[in-house]
């Protein structure tokens, strides 16, 4: 165990100091930042928190006897490494390689750096245009959510049958469609960033067009919707108006505000949508009364991917066979529509994970591995590296509303994809985000030309 702590020690030192001149460079919050945090909390702390927290009072949070995981009652992090019982060697393997694999995204970044597009000018895009683009985007959310609800018998079945299709126990009709709805979310953005820019008369108008649509988005979340989905949606406009703050005194507020939302979402019982005000109101209650087990709670369900990704290593290929990459087009050829019903496609390299690690998503190192063993890592994780400075040079510094709300949704999805990795369960949560960032892309390049031609 000991060398497992000291590989962990050593990629956090390397984490602090990359971090650092980084932020030194930028005096900005990254895509690099986000995902130097998320490596900490995924492949880092865990083996500290194994270690230390068995048998302690901190080895149960407050949410153990209302809502307990799926292994135990303790914290998720302890009762799957005592499930799972790992050889020590595995670990240490994967501790190795994954210094080696933080090694070439880091190659990966800065030499994305070098190449990455010029920032977004979406401050160019017209009030009008946003309008017309967002109320289109708009109708298509809420037809495709009433056509969708409409084979449940209520509200509450709605709400109810949410997590067990979720689970795969229950098989709803026009699942597409459910999906098609996450196009609420740009089209919300796009009303508001032409609300912000829209005469008096109008903008009431857009703004409340803007509402409903982000409540048939809501709707949907809290049918099929996870936390963190959950949390990107909320914390998004936020975010954005922190990015845009000119006061220090204010971004702080937000800042502390939008730290202390997140946690309140991440502990959110599993079936939050039942009773989303409820559950507002009893984690936040429970949260000032003991914030450092929330906090701890919190870590621990992130921490999954350290013991994932050593399990990797002692099931591939032997039970799972290297699957060369071939989940990257399965997973596009599932997001077509199934009128059929009949899937002839063969698995997703997810449900075969699932089948050993029951509700254990797939991290980043364990894609790698299934797909091509440490070479398959090192390049994941290079991959990785070129499109977070890619994204750091695209949106970090755009310009607008619009562009620093794509800025705040993306560090929300683009880095946990550190731990959600799966090329559908990728493609399926992040449908909506990546539709409306080639929407709004377009109108930016439209919006250019017709400068130039002018």
């Amino acid at each position: 165990m000991t060398l497992v702590l000291i590989l962990s020690s050593v990629l956090i030192a390397l984490i602090i100091i990359v971090e650092g001149i980084n932020f030194r460079r930028t005096r900005r919050i990254t895509f690099l930042t986000a995902a130097h945090v998320l490596i900490a909390i995924g492949y880092c702390l865990p083996p500290f928190l194994i270690l230390l927290l068995p048998e302690t009072s901190w080895d149960r949070t407050s949410n153990s006897g209302i809502d307990p995981n799926p292994w135990g009652i303790r914290l998720y992090l302890l009762d799957l490494a005592e499930y799972l019982r790992l050889p020590r060697g595995a670990y240490i393997e994967k501790g190795i390689i994954l210094l080696g694999a933080y090694a070439v995204m880091l190659a990966g970044y800065f030499l994305g750096a070098k190449i990455a597009p010029r920032p977004m000018a979406s401050r160019l895009i017209p009030a009008h245009g946003a309008a017309g683009v967002g109320l289109a985007l708009g109708a298509v959310t809420i037809a495709a959510i009433v056509i969708y609800a409409s084979q449940f018998l209520n509200l509450e079945h709605f709400l109810t049958m949410g997590r067990h299709i979720r689970s795969g126990n229950y098989s709803a009709r026009w699942g597409y469609l459910q999906v098609l709805t996450q196009i609420g979310f740009p089209a919300f953005l796009l009303l508001v960033a032409a609300a912000i820019g829209a005469p008096k008369p109008w903008r009431a108008v857009l703004i409340v067009f803007a509402a409903i649509i982000w409540l048939a988005t809501v709707a949907r979340l809290m049918h099929v919707g996870g936390r963190l989905e959950f949390g990107g949606f909320i914390l998004t406009p936020i975010l954005a108006v922190l990015f845009l703050a000119q006061s220090k005194r204010l971004a702080s507020l937000i800042a502390v505000g939008a730290v202390l939302a997140a946690l309140v979402i991440a502990n959110f019982p599993h079936d939050f949508g039942l009773g989303p005000l409820h559950a507002v109101a009893s984690t936040l209650a429970n949260i000032l009364s003991d914030i450092g087990r929330h906090v701890l709670f919190v870590v621990s369900e992130f921490g999954f991917p350290h013991i994932a990704a050593a399990h990797t290593l002692t099931v591939a290929p032997d039970q799972i066979p290297f699957r060369y990459f071939v989940d990257i087009p399965l997973g596009l050829l599932y997001m077509l529509p199934n009128f059929s019903g009949i899937e002839t496609l063969p698995p997703m390299i997810l449900s075969l994970h699932v089948q050993l690690l029951p509700w254990i998503p797939v991290d980043m190192f364990s894609f790698g591995y299934y797909s091509l063993g440490t070479v398959g890592v090192l390049l994941v994780f290079a991959a990785f590296g070129v499109i977070l400075a890619l994204f750091d040079g695209w949106l970090t510094e755009s310009t607008g509303w619009l562009g620093q709300a794509l800025r705040a949704a993306w560090l929300f999805y683009l880095p946990f994809r550190l731990f959600y990795t799966d090329p559908y369960a990728t493609l399926q949560s992040g449908f909506g985000l990546i539709t409306g960032t080639v929407i709004i892309t377009g109108l930016t390049w439209v919006v250019k030309y017709q400068t130039r031609t002018r």
